[in-house]
Protein backbone atom coordinates (compact mmCIF):
# COMPACT_ATOMS: atom_id res chain seq x y z
CA UNK A 1 0.00 0.00 0.00
CA UNK A 2 1.38 3.26 -1.19
CA UNK A 3 -0.35 7.28 -0.69
CA UNK A 4 -0.58 9.73 -3.52
CA UNK A 5 -0.98 12.98 -2.85
CA UNK A 6 -4.09 15.04 -4.96
CA UNK A 7 -4.77 18.96 -5.62
CA UNK A 8 -8.88 19.48 -5.02
CA UNK A 9 -9.78 22.29 -7.57
CA UNK A 10 -13.44 23.74 -8.06
CA UNK A 11 -14.24 24.36 -4.43
CA UNK A 12 -16.44 27.55 -5.59
CA UNK A 13 -18.77 25.97 -8.38
CA UNK A 14 -19.83 22.66 -6.21
CA UNK A 15 -21.67 21.60 -3.12
CA UNK A 16 -19.92 24.37 -0.88
CA UNK A 17 -20.14 27.06 -3.17
CA UNK A 18 -21.89 30.30 -1.71
CA UNK A 19 -20.93 32.49 1.57
CA UNK A 20 -20.15 29.54 3.91
CA UNK A 21 -17.18 28.51 1.65
CA UNK A 22 -14.69 29.68 3.99
CA UNK A 23 -15.69 28.44 7.13
CA UNK A 24 -16.52 24.84 5.67
CA UNK A 25 -12.50 24.74 4.02
CA UNK A 26 -11.50 26.31 7.67
CA UNK A 27 -13.15 22.96 9.01
CA UNK A 28 -12.08 20.11 6.07
CA UNK A 29 -8.49 19.85 7.52
CA UNK A 30 -8.32 16.02 9.12
CA UNK A 31 -11.48 14.91 7.30
CA UNK A 32 -11.69 11.91 5.18
CA UNK A 33 -12.47 12.17 1.52
CA UNK A 34 -13.51 9.76 -1.05
CA UNK A 35 -12.36 10.14 -4.53
CA UNK A 36 -14.24 8.57 -7.32
CA UNK A 37 -14.49 8.27 -11.09
CA UNK A 38 -16.80 10.68 -12.80
CA UNK A 39 -17.29 8.35 -15.47
CA UNK A 40 -20.09 10.33 -17.56
CA UNK A 41 -18.40 13.58 -17.39
CA UNK A 42 -18.46 15.03 -21.46
CA UNK A 43 -15.46 17.61 -20.91
CA UNK A 44 -12.86 14.85 -19.42
CA UNK A 45 -13.76 10.96 -18.84
CA UNK A 46 -11.16 11.03 -16.72
CA UNK A 47 -12.36 13.50 -14.34
CA UNK A 48 -12.04 12.51 -10.33
CA UNK A 49 -14.55 13.98 -8.41
CA UNK A 50 -13.73 14.25 -4.31
CA UNK A 51 -16.65 14.02 -1.83
CA UNK A 52 -16.78 15.12 1.56
CA UNK A 53 -20.01 13.84 3.91
CA UNK A 54 -20.88 12.70 0.89
CA UNK A 55 -21.09 15.99 -0.82
CA UNK A 56 -19.51 16.55 -4.07
CA UNK A 57 -16.69 19.24 -3.62
CA UNK A 58 -14.66 19.52 -6.48
CA UNK A 59 -12.03 18.15 -8.38
CA UNK A 60 -8.56 16.29 -8.83
CA UNK A 61 -6.73 18.93 -10.73
CA UNK A 62 -6.51 18.12 -14.67
CA UNK A 63 -2.59 17.46 -14.13
CA UNK A 64 -3.54 14.46 -11.89
CA UNK A 65 -6.98 13.35 -12.76
CA UNK A 66 -5.35 10.84 -15.31
CA UNK A 67 -3.34 9.38 -12.24
CA UNK A 68 -5.96 9.40 -10.03
CA UNK A 69 -8.99 7.97 -12.30
CA UNK A 70 -6.59 4.81 -13.02
CA UNK A 71 -6.28 4.34 -9.01
CA UNK A 72 -9.97 4.40 -8.73
CA UNK A 73 -10.63 1.94 -11.48
CA UNK A 74 -8.28 -0.44 -9.51
CA UNK A 75 -9.69 -0.22 -6.05
CA UNK A 76 -12.06 -1.87 -4.01
CA UNK A 77 -14.94 -0.20 -4.85
CA UNK A 78 -13.68 2.27 -7.26
CA UNK A 79 -13.18 4.51 -4.75
CA UNK A 80 -9.93 5.66 -3.42
CA UNK A 81 -9.75 7.42 0.49
CA UNK A 82 -7.88 9.07 2.05
CA UNK A 83 -7.66 13.15 4.55
CA UNK A 84 -7.73 16.47 3.46
CA UNK A 85 -4.21 16.84 4.78
CA UNK A 86 -4.37 21.07 4.28
CA UNK A 87 -5.96 23.99 2.93
CA UNK A 88 -5.19 26.83 0.65
CA UNK A 89 -7.50 29.24 1.35
CA UNK A 90 -6.35 31.85 -0.89
CA UNK A 91 -6.48 30.13 -4.17
CA UNK A 92 -9.64 27.71 -2.73
CA UNK A 93 -8.05 24.29 -2.74
CA UNK A 94 -7.72 21.02 -0.83
CA UNK A 95 -4.82 19.34 -0.58
CA UNK A 96 -5.54 15.24 0.02
CA UNK A 97 -3.41 12.08 0.51
CA UNK A 98 -5.21 8.70 -0.43
CA UNK A 99 -3.99 5.14 -0.18
CA UNK A 100 -3.65 3.07 -3.51
CA UNK A 101 -2.02 -0.60 -4.45
CA UNK A 102 -0.90 -2.33 -7.26
CA UNK A 103 1.12 -0.78 -10.75
CA UNK A 104 -1.58 1.88 -12.55
CA UNK A 105 -2.71 -0.24 -15.46
CA UNK A 106 -2.98 -0.57 -18.93
CA UNK A 107 -6.70 -0.52 -19.67
CA UNK A 108 -7.74 -3.61 -22.42
CA UNK A 109 -10.56 -2.53 -24.80
CA UNK A 110 -13.96 -4.29 -24.63
CA UNK A 111 -15.45 -5.67 -27.37
CA UNK A 112 -18.88 -6.04 -26.54
CA UNK A 113 -21.62 -4.97 -28.58
CA UNK A 114 -22.33 -1.67 -26.63
CA UNK A 115 -18.34 -0.80 -26.32
CA UNK A 116 -17.89 -1.26 -30.27
CA UNK A 117 -21.31 0.82 -30.82
CA UNK A 118 -19.76 3.56 -28.55
CA UNK A 119 -16.63 3.62 -30.47
CA UNK A 120 -18.48 3.35 -34.00
CA UNK A 121 -19.20 7.14 -33.35
CA UNK A 122 -17.42 10.30 -32.03
CA UNK A 123 -20.26 13.04 -31.79
CA UNK A 124 -22.02 10.95 -29.31
CA UNK A 125 -23.67 13.41 -26.91
CA UNK A 126 -23.13 12.83 -23.56
CA UNK A 127 -25.43 13.86 -20.01
CA UNK A 128 -23.55 13.99 -17.13
CA UNK A 129 -25.37 12.66 -14.00
CA UNK A 130 -27.33 14.80 -11.91
CA UNK A 131 -26.04 15.12 -8.62
CA UNK A 132 -28.61 12.80 -6.92
CA UNK A 133 -26.80 10.35 -9.84
CA UNK A 134 -23.82 10.70 -8.41
CA UNK A 135 -24.69 10.37 -4.82
CA UNK A 136 -26.32 7.14 -5.73
CA UNK A 137 -23.03 5.86 -7.13
CA UNK A 138 -20.85 7.07 -4.61
CA UNK A 139 -23.30 5.27 -1.92
CA UNK A 140 -23.38 2.10 -3.89
CA UNK A 141 -19.48 1.51 -4.19
CA UNK A 142 -18.97 3.13 -0.48
CA UNK A 143 -22.03 0.56 1.18
CA UNK A 144 -20.37 -2.20 -0.97
CA UNK A 145 -16.63 -1.17 0.49
CA UNK A 146 -17.70 -0.78 4.26
CA UNK A 147 -19.49 -4.10 4.22
CA UNK A 148 -16.95 -6.49 2.69
CA UNK A 149 -14.82 -4.59 5.13
CA UNK A 150 -16.98 -5.73 7.75
CA UNK A 151 -17.62 -2.18 9.40
CA UNK A 152 -20.19 -2.32 12.28
CA UNK A 153 -23.55 -0.90 11.82
CA UNK A 154 -23.53 2.95 12.95
CA UNK A 155 -25.63 6.03 11.83
CA UNK A 156 -23.74 7.13 9.31
CA UNK A 157 -24.16 3.65 7.76
CA UNK A 158 -28.03 3.37 8.40
CA UNK A 159 -28.39 6.76 6.98
CA UNK A 160 -26.50 5.70 3.60
CA UNK A 161 -28.55 2.74 3.28
CA UNK A 162 -32.10 4.94 3.61
CA UNK A 163 -30.65 6.72 0.84
CA UNK A 164 -29.79 4.06 -1.13
CA UNK A 165 -33.21 2.17 -0.71
CA UNK A 166 -34.67 5.27 -2.00
CA UNK A 167 -32.59 5.91 -4.67
CA UNK A 168 -31.39 2.70 -6.44
CA UNK A 169 -34.78 2.47 -8.55
CA UNK A 170 -33.19 5.08 -11.11
CA UNK A 171 -29.93 3.28 -11.85
CA UNK A 172 -30.93 -0.58 -14.08
CA UNK A 173 -27.84 -0.26 -15.62
CA UNK A 174 -25.81 -4.14 -15.57
CA UNK A 175 -23.07 -2.50 -12.72
CA UNK A 176 -25.66 -1.30 -10.48
CA UNK A 177 -27.84 -4.41 -10.91
CA UNK A 178 -24.90 -6.27 -10.32
CA UNK A 179 -23.75 -4.04 -7.18
CA UNK A 180 -27.20 -4.47 -5.68
CA UNK A 181 -27.57 -8.06 -5.79
CA UNK A 182 -23.80 -8.09 -4.12
CA UNK A 183 -25.02 -5.70 -1.28
CA UNK A 184 -28.01 -7.79 -0.47
CA UNK A 185 -25.94 -11.10 -0.13
CA UNK A 186 -23.22 -9.39 2.29
CA UNK A 187 -26.19 -7.47 4.29
CA UNK A 188 -28.00 -10.97 4.37
CA UNK A 189 -24.65 -12.62 5.03
CA UNK A 190 -24.00 -10.13 8.29
CA UNK A 191 -24.16 -11.31 12.00
CA UNK A 192 -26.31 -8.27 13.12
CA UNK A 193 -29.47 -8.38 12.97
CA UNK A 194 -30.57 -4.72 11.92
CA UNK A 195 -27.82 -5.22 8.73
CA UNK A 196 -29.90 -8.89 8.09
CA UNK A 197 -33.31 -6.74 8.43
CA UNK A 198 -31.72 -3.91 5.87
CA UNK A 199 -30.83 -6.65 3.29
CA UNK A 200 -34.54 -8.38 3.66
CA UNK A 201 -36.22 -4.62 2.80
CA UNK A 202 -33.26 -4.47 0.13
CA UNK A 203 -34.61 -7.61 -1.30
CA UNK A 204 -37.84 -7.07 -1.32
CA UNK A 205 -37.78 -3.61 -3.11
CA UNK A 206 -35.34 -5.19 -5.55
CA UNK A 207 -37.97 -7.79 -6.92
CA UNK A 208 -40.49 -4.75 -7.50
CA UNK A 209 -37.95 -3.01 -9.91
CA UNK A 210 -39.32 -4.84 -13.00
CA UNK A 211 -43.16 -3.94 -11.92
CA UNK A 212 -45.56 -1.67 -14.07
CA UNK A 213 -45.18 0.58 -10.74
CA UNK A 214 -41.76 0.61 -10.94
CA UNK A 215 -41.34 0.96 -14.78
CA UNK A 216 -44.26 4.13 -15.01
CA UNK A 217 -41.94 5.64 -12.39
CA UNK A 218 -38.82 5.31 -13.79
CA UNK A 219 -40.01 6.21 -16.97
CA UNK A 220 -41.27 9.53 -15.63
CA UNK A 221 -37.46 9.63 -14.18
CA UNK A 222 -36.25 9.82 -17.35
CA UNK A 223 -38.20 10.97 -19.93
CA UNK A 224 -39.77 13.60 -17.67
CA UNK A 225 -37.39 15.17 -14.54
CA UNK A 226 -34.22 14.64 -16.77
CA UNK A 227 -35.15 16.97 -19.74
CA UNK A 228 -35.58 19.61 -16.82
CA UNK A 229 -32.25 19.48 -15.37
CA UNK A 230 -29.24 21.41 -15.42
CA UNK A 231 -27.39 18.78 -16.81
CA UNK A 232 -29.69 18.31 -19.80
CA UNK A 233 -29.83 21.71 -19.96
CA UNK A 234 -26.20 21.67 -20.56
CA UNK A 235 -25.62 18.60 -22.98
CA UNK A 236 -28.60 20.61 -25.05
CA UNK A 237 -26.39 24.17 -25.10
CA UNK A 238 -23.35 22.17 -26.08
CA UNK A 239 -24.60 20.04 -29.12
CA UNK A 240 -27.42 22.50 -30.41
CA UNK A 241 -25.88 22.64 -33.95
CA UNK A 242 -25.64 18.53 -33.95
CA UNK A 243 -27.02 16.88 -37.13
CA UNK A 244 -30.57 15.28 -36.06
CA UNK A 245 -30.21 12.87 -39.20
CA UNK A 246 -27.15 11.61 -38.53
CA UNK A 247 -27.48 10.87 -34.33
CA UNK A 248 -30.78 8.85 -35.02
CA UNK A 249 -28.59 7.00 -37.68
CA UNK A 250 -26.88 6.51 -34.37
CA UNK A 251 -29.52 5.21 -32.46
CA UNK A 252 -30.70 2.93 -34.63
CA UNK A 253 -27.93 1.01 -34.38
CA UNK A 254 -27.33 0.73 -30.80
CA UNK A 255 -28.13 -3.31 -30.16
CA UNK A 256 -31.21 -5.05 -29.89
CA UNK A 257 -33.44 -2.63 -32.02
CA UNK A 258 -34.07 -0.20 -28.34
CA UNK A 259 -34.11 2.97 -30.50
CA UNK A 260 -37.58 1.33 -32.26
CA UNK A 261 -38.79 -0.17 -29.12
CA UNK A 262 -38.88 3.59 -27.50
CA UNK A 263 -40.65 4.70 -30.72
CA UNK A 264 -43.57 2.56 -30.44
CA UNK A 265 -43.58 3.19 -26.03
CA UNK A 266 -41.65 4.97 -23.84
CA UNK A 267 -42.59 2.30 -20.37
CA UNK A 268 -42.70 -0.23 -22.29
CA UNK A 269 -38.85 0.45 -23.74
CA UNK A 270 -38.02 0.98 -20.29
CA UNK A 271 -39.17 -2.62 -19.21
CA UNK A 272 -36.75 -3.53 -21.67
CA UNK A 273 -33.87 -1.41 -20.42
CA UNK A 274 -34.64 -3.08 -17.24
CA UNK A 275 -33.77 -7.05 -18.57
CA UNK A 276 -31.46 -5.92 -21.34
CA UNK A 277 -28.92 -5.59 -18.59
CA UNK A 278 -27.31 -2.64 -20.24
CA UNK A 279 -23.42 -1.24 -19.28
CA UNK A 280 -23.90 1.99 -17.32
CA UNK A 281 -21.32 4.22 -19.71
CA UNK A 282 -23.90 2.67 -22.89
CA UNK A 283 -26.72 3.40 -21.56
CA UNK A 284 -25.73 6.88 -20.82
CA UNK A 285 -24.97 7.71 -24.03
CA UNK A 286 -27.81 5.93 -26.04
CA UNK A 287 -30.35 8.09 -23.32
CA UNK A 288 -28.43 11.22 -23.95
CA UNK A 289 -28.93 10.70 -27.95
CA UNK A 290 -32.77 10.41 -27.22
CA UNK A 291 -33.24 13.31 -24.93
CA UNK A 292 -31.27 15.77 -27.14
CA UNK A 293 -32.74 14.44 -30.65
CA UNK A 294 -36.53 14.37 -28.89
CA UNK A 295 -35.12 17.95 -27.66
CA UNK A 296 -33.81 19.00 -31.22
CA UNK A 297 -37.14 18.11 -32.79
CA UNK A 298 -39.20 20.27 -30.20
CA UNK A 299 -41.11 16.85 -28.99
CA UNK A 300 -41.59 15.74 -25.88
CA UNK A 301 -41.27 11.97 -24.99
CA UNK A 302 -43.25 12.72 -22.03
CA UNK A 303 -46.55 13.20 -23.62
CA UNK A 304 -47.69 9.35 -23.32
CA UNK A 305 -46.55 8.78 -19.68
CA UNK A 306 -48.35 12.02 -17.95
CA UNK A 307 -50.69 11.08 -15.04
CA UNK A 308 -53.69 11.87 -15.14
CA UNK A 309 -53.22 15.07 -12.88
CA UNK A 310 -50.68 16.52 -14.78
CA UNK A 311 -52.47 15.48 -17.89
CA UNK A 312 -55.23 17.58 -16.57
CA UNK A 313 -52.98 20.74 -14.98
CA UNK A 314 -51.29 20.92 -19.12
CA UNK A 315 -54.83 20.62 -20.44
CA UNK A 316 -56.25 23.86 -18.41
CA UNK A 317 -53.00 25.45 -18.42
CA UNK A 318 -53.18 25.92 -22.56
CA UNK A 319 -57.13 26.71 -22.55
CA UNK A 320 -55.34 29.09 -19.80
CA UNK A 321 -52.64 31.06 -21.86
CA UNK A 322 -54.70 30.91 -25.22
CA UNK A 323 -56.54 34.18 -23.41
CA UNK A 324 -53.03 36.01 -24.66
CA UNK A 325 -52.47 34.36 -28.08
CA UNK A 326 -53.58 37.07 -30.29
CA UNK A 327 -50.32 39.12 -28.41
CA UNK A 328 -47.99 37.08 -29.92
CA UNK A 329 -45.01 38.65 -32.23
CA UNK A 330 -45.67 38.82 -35.60
CA UNK A 331 -42.50 36.12 -36.36
CA UNK A 332 -44.41 33.74 -33.13
CA UNK A 333 -47.92 33.74 -34.48
CA UNK A 334 -47.36 30.52 -36.03
CA UNK A 335 -45.24 28.89 -33.35
CA UNK A 336 -47.02 29.41 -30.04
CA UNK A 337 -48.92 26.91 -30.17
CA UNK A 338 -46.06 24.61 -30.82
CA UNK A 339 -43.95 26.22 -28.27
CA UNK A 340 -46.48 26.03 -25.75
CA UNK A 341 -47.13 22.41 -25.97
CA UNK A 342 -43.47 21.53 -25.29
CA UNK A 343 -42.91 23.99 -22.85
CA UNK A 344 -46.10 21.96 -20.31
CA UNK A 345 -44.87 18.93 -20.92
CA UNK A 346 -41.41 19.70 -20.12
CA UNK A 347 -42.59 21.24 -16.60
CA UNK A 348 -45.91 19.33 -16.16
CA UNK A 349 -44.60 18.40 -13.02
CA UNK A 350 -44.08 21.61 -12.09
CA UNK A 351 -47.33 22.97 -13.61
CA UNK A 352 -49.29 20.24 -11.49
CA UNK A 353 -47.77 20.51 -8.27
CA UNK A 354 -50.45 20.31 -5.60
CA UNK A 355 -48.18 22.41 -2.86
CA UNK A 356 -48.40 25.52 -4.93
CA UNK A 357 -51.94 25.44 -6.63
CA UNK A 358 -53.89 28.12 -4.77
CA UNK A 359 -56.99 27.67 -6.76
CA UNK A 360 -57.89 25.32 -10.09
CA UNK A 361 -55.99 22.36 -11.45
CA UNK A 362 -52.99 23.70 -12.19
CA UNK A 363 -49.88 26.20 -11.03
CA UNK A 364 -51.16 29.51 -12.24
CA UNK A 365 -48.34 31.66 -10.55
CA UNK A 366 -45.64 29.55 -12.53
CA UNK A 367 -46.86 29.41 -15.60
CA UNK A 368 -47.72 33.38 -15.36
CA UNK A 369 -43.79 33.87 -14.76
CA UNK A 370 -43.16 31.57 -18.15
CA UNK A 371 -45.48 34.24 -20.05
CA UNK A 372 -42.96 36.97 -18.32
CA UNK A 373 -39.69 35.90 -19.30
CA UNK A 374 -41.36 34.87 -22.75
CA UNK A 375 -42.51 38.36 -22.59
CA UNK A 376 -39.04 39.74 -22.02
CA UNK A 377 -37.97 37.56 -24.92
CA UNK A 378 -40.03 39.16 -27.39
CA UNK A 379 -42.62 36.52 -27.83
CA UNK A 380 -45.14 38.61 -26.82
CA UNK A 381 -45.81 41.99 -27.96
CA UNK A 382 -43.91 44.66 -26.23
CA UNK A 383 -46.37 46.82 -27.79
CA UNK A 384 -49.27 45.47 -25.18
CA UNK A 385 -48.41 47.00 -21.48
CA UNK A 386 -48.18 44.76 -18.99
CA UNK A 387 -50.71 45.86 -17.63
CA UNK A 388 -53.08 44.38 -19.93
CA UNK A 389 -51.43 40.74 -19.91
CA UNK A 390 -52.25 40.81 -15.84
CA UNK A 391 -55.79 41.61 -16.70
CA UNK A 392 -56.55 38.93 -19.35
CA UNK A 393 -54.80 36.08 -17.05
CA UNK A 394 -56.39 37.40 -14.09
CA UNK A 395 -59.86 37.31 -15.43
CA UNK A 396 -62.48 37.32 -13.21
CA UNK A 397 -60.35 35.85 -10.43
CA UNK A 398 -58.88 38.17 -7.93
CA UNK A 399 -55.57 37.23 -7.51
CA UNK A 400 -52.93 39.17 -8.30
CA UNK A 401 -50.72 37.86 -10.78
CA UNK A 402 -48.63 41.52 -11.85
CA UNK A 403 -45.38 40.21 -9.66
CA UNK A 404 -44.99 37.05 -11.52
CA UNK A 405 -45.65 38.60 -15.03
CA UNK A 406 -42.92 41.29 -14.23
CA UNK A 407 -40.48 38.92 -12.63
CA UNK A 408 -40.98 36.11 -15.17
CA UNK A 409 -38.90 32.68 -14.04
CA UNK A 410 -36.01 33.44 -11.60
CA UNK A 411 -33.94 30.46 -11.85
CA UNK A 412 -31.31 30.44 -14.81
CA UNK A 413 -31.23 27.17 -15.86
CA UNK A 414 -34.56 27.64 -17.05
CA UNK A 415 -34.09 30.74 -19.14
CA UNK A 416 -31.06 28.87 -20.66
CA UNK A 417 -33.41 26.34 -21.77
CA UNK A 418 -36.38 28.51 -23.15
CA UNK A 419 -33.57 30.36 -25.22
CA UNK A 420 -32.56 26.65 -26.54
CA UNK A 421 -35.93 26.06 -27.76
CA UNK A 422 -37.05 29.74 -28.65
CA UNK A 423 -34.54 28.83 -31.35
CA UNK A 424 -34.92 25.37 -31.92
CA UNK A 425 -38.56 26.28 -32.84
CA UNK A 426 -38.33 29.86 -34.30
CA UNK A 427 -34.19 30.12 -35.61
Amino acid sequence: MQQEDYQIVGLRHNAWKGNGLAQRMREAEGKRVVLMREEMNDWDREATAAYIDTEMVGYVSDAQCRRSSAYCDMADGQLLEGLVTAVDSEHHQLMVTVAVSGELPNLQEDTTPYERWERSYNQLPLMRKTPDEQRLLLLRRDLLRLLRQGTPLNDTLRRNLQVYEELMPRDISREATDDRHQIVVLLLQSTDGELRRWGRSLEIASTTLGSPEARQRLADYIFHQLPQSDVFHQMAVRHATIDMATLESQLKEFPHHLYDEYCLSATDFVSKLYYRRIPSQALRYFLSGVLLLEHLRGRTPTAAILSSRQQLAVDDALQYVGRIAHCAAPVWQGHLDRLWQQLTADYAERIADVQRIRQGTFNRRFVCRLVGTLLAMNVYCQEVPQTEYTRLLEGSNRSNLRKEVNQGVDDESTRLYLRQLLKSLNG
